[in-house]
């Protein structure tokens, strides 16, 4: 990150972080998965995280995503001053390249139409979060989801799975289930797949501190799945991580149930299952699950 970016005082995110950050992110909920501390602490070594407060309750965040030149910001969370505003737009102005506000939600955009005004706005489809019904996800009820019921109990017939709580001494399990998935993906995917890897060991590793819950399934004795969720707002968790074993037929399935009954057990309503990232596997198998809507996510660019 470049010296004093934009003049805000970021510094690089680290777990110490949790106790000053945290609360702000729990007391002003966004609607889009990347803005948890977990997620974010997750995700740093990826996107070069920095963060810093103005004021105390103005959360605000820097990313180098490294797809080109330059560091560019999240959607600020808190209150967004219209002195604060003037000075991200002053500061901005003066980098060598457009700067980039990077997955605002549909409220932001709506909220600070005024400061908005001075970028275009593009809706990113690949970004979009899919929201379901929590207690249809764990009943699988009616004629759309008979064929992952036959896979459940297909599953069942043939394995006989158990299903127990994700601890921090289970970080090994979850990293066999990630590498054995791993080797069986194309080279195609391989720079998503090395991100993925590296937040993925971040959440095992770091469950216990970031307060993470999440789901082992076995076989035998053998982890063969396994999902990583928290809360994100009130009435809605979010599923950070799920994993599988493709070889294990109708698990995938499995696991996605067992999750949401938990978290129903919860007293979740709403389950947000984050965004396909523009795969076509996963945007069909999500799109399958029949979500109760699609929140958007935006991408704010200045204009020059």
């Amino acid at each position: 990150m470049p010296p004093d970016f934009l003049g805000l005082g970021l510094d690089p995110l680290t777990l110490a972080d949790r106790e000053r950050l945290g609360p702000i992110l729990a007391r002003h909920p966004q609607p889009l998965s990347g803005y948890t501390f977990a997620s974010l602490i997750c995700w740093t070594p990826v996107f070069c995280y920095a963060a810093g407060l103005v004021g105390e309750e103005t959360l605000l965040v820097s990313c180098c995503p490294g797809i080109d030149p330059g560091c560019h910001m999240l959607q600020p969370v808190g209150p967004f001053p219209e002195a604060l505003q003037e000075q991200v737009l002053a500061h901005a102005r003066g980098l060598p390249y457009p700067l980039r506000i990077i997955s605002a939600s549909a409220a932001f955009v709506q909220r600070h139409a005024a400061f908005v005004a001075h970028f275009e706005v593009a809706p990113n489809r690949d970004n979009a979060n899919y929201v379901y019904g929590a207690a249809e996800l764990a009943e699988l009820p009616g004629r759309r989801h008979a064929k992952k019921r036959n896979l459940i109990a297909q599953a069942s017939r043939h394995y006989e799975w158990t299903a127990a709580p994700l601890r921090p001494a289970h970080r090994a399990d979850g990293l066999s289930v990630a590498d054995a998935i791993a080797a069986m993906r194309t080279a195609e995917s391989g720079v998503t797949l090395d991100q993925e890897t590296v937040a993925l060991g971040r959440a095992l590793e770091l469950l216990g501190p970031l307060g993470l819950q999440g789901l082992l399934l076995r076989v035998a004795g053998q982890p063969v799945a396994f999902s990583i969720f928290e809360r994100l707002a009130p009435g809605t968790a979010v599923v950070l991580f799920e994993r599988s074993l493709r070889s294990f037929k109708g698990l995938y399935q499995v696991i996605n149930q067992e999750t949401a009954r938990v978290l129903v057990e919860q007293g979740y309503e709403l389950i947000n299952r984050e965004e396909d990232l523009g795969d076509p596997g996963l945007r069909q198998a999500k799109e399958s699950y029949s979500p109760l809507r699609l929140e958007p996510a935006y991408t704010l660019t200045l204009r020059r």
